[in-house]
């Protein structure tokens, strides 16, 4: 009986580790994928500031540029007014997209193109 339970235990051991290897597999590729949709994403989240960045740099110069050439207080503060406004919803909206991908970020879901 001995003799008959060291083969059954020989044989089994194989595959105990075939199994742990095929799981250890599975985990590794799955953490590298996390891994790539992290980064991808990620890098989404770095392009869109640094666009968003440059987007209000441009509209702040060109409403510098615009004040400067005006010749009455009036045109001034009109030209402020319109600027806040702009500046408000483009601060407003880029808040929303930073949002989305940080969810995307901390739930681990790559976006759907």
């Amino acid at each position: 009986m001995s003799e008959m339970s060291t083969q059954a235990f020989s044989e089994v051991i194989p595959e105990i580790g075939k199994s742990f290897a095929q799981a250890n597999s599975t985990a590794t590729r799955r953490l590298c994928e996390q891994s790539e949709s992290f980064a991808k994403t990620l890098g989404e989240w770095n392009a869109e500031v640094s666009h968003f960045l440059t987007h209000r740099a441009t509209r702040n110069s060109e409403a510098m540029t615009r004040m400067a050439r005006c010749q009455n207080g009036s045109d001034v503060f009109a030209i402020q007014a319109q600027w806040l406004q702009d500046a408000t919803d483009d601060y407003l909206k880029e808040m929303s997209k930073l949002m989305e991908i940080n969810s995307r970020i901390m739930c681990g879901v790559p976006k759907s193109n």
